[in-house]
């Protein structure tokens, strides 16, 4: 999820030799505006690429983006940021996604793990009926789609037994995670989901003293955390492997699944760039069903 504000429109009118609008404006084709009971949801396409936006408070948030020519070609930076669980786990037989969006990330795992089973949750019927008509997101039996809440279909998968190897937490609502599925409470489910073995992938968003709240939560819960990206966007894999990975042996499963996979973005340099440890206040309060002040601690910035 990334989002666009005026401020930026501005910026180029002030900055531009003439008066016209940028040529994103102009060449920004909607495909569809509607509200549905938690989104007003947009659909626009500019250049071949076709985005999945939510609006809220006058600020359009992309939450999925498609190259329509070539969808492994991504146009989110965050989505090579979460592909980076793949050196944390890279031949993964099942993966579960909560909040499923346009469905890019399923599509794009499904073509380099065609075996693998991908199960995603999504809240809102709506946007599961638009990623199958605008963004080619197809069911079939290794490709699962449940509706409802994430964390309710958490909690049944946990008494079905169910294991998955990663778990993608990726459900915003144009901009902020809904606060239950930020606490340690929701964190012990995906744990029990995952494992000792599996990861869980959350996509986090830095800047705000919410990010600290979210890191130390998901430490008191799993043993081991990483980091990737360091603005806009923060993917976090955390597990509790007894043996974790050094950074040179992660560095290593990269070079090897590039080259076997062919991905069209360099996820070696990823590595390279990312795996931190500790890189937020690790000593503070954390997120619980009792305390989960998510909205008010969205406002405050970082120090």
């Amino acid at each position: 999820m990334r989002f666009r504000t005026c401020t930026v429109v501005i910026f180029f009118l002030l900055a531009g030799t003439t008066l016209l609008q940028p040529k994103s404006i102009r060449a920004e084709k909607v495909l569809l505006e509607k509200e549905s009971h938690y989104h007003y949801i947009r659909v626009v396409e500019e250049e071949g690429v076709r985005r999945l936006q939510f609006r809220r408070a006058g600020i359009d948030y992309d939450e999925s983006a498609i190259d329509l020519a070539n969808p492994a070609r991504f146009h989110l930076y965050y989505y090579r940021l979460m592909m980076a669980a793949l050196v944390h786990c890279p031949e993964p037989k099942r993966v579960l996604f909560v909040g499923l969006g346009g469905g890019t990330l399923p599509i794009v795992l499904r073509k380099y793990y065609p075996d693998c089973q991908i199960d995603s949750i999504e809240l809102d019927p709506a946007v599961v009926e638009v990623a199958r008509q605008y963004f080619g997101f197809r069911e079939d039996e290794r490709m699962q789609v449940y509706i409802g809440d994430g964390r309710v279909h958490i909690r049944r998968f946990v008494r079905e037994a169910r294991s998955y190897d990663l778990v993608f937490l990726d459900a915003f609502r144009g901009g902020y995670i809904p606060y239950h599925l930020t606490t340690k409470e929701f964190m012990e489910l995906v744990h029990r989901l995952v494992g000792q073995q599996g990861s869980a992938v959350a996509n986090l968003r830095p800047g705000f003293e919410s990010y600290h709240y979210q890191r130390r939560t998901i430490a008191a819960v799993f043993a081991n955390q990483w980091s990737y990206g360091q603005q806009g966007n923060v993917c976090v894999v955390a597990n509790s492997q007894p043996k974790p990975p050094t950074k040179q042996q992660l560095l290593e499963t990269a070079r090897r699944l590039q080259k076997e996979k062919g991905f069209l973005f360099d996820l070696p340099a990823l590595i390279a760039d990312g795996a931190r440890q500790n890189d937020y206040q690790t000593q503070g309060p954390i997120l619980t069903d009792d305390y989960a002040p998510a909205e008010l601690l969205r406002t405050i910035p970082k120090e």
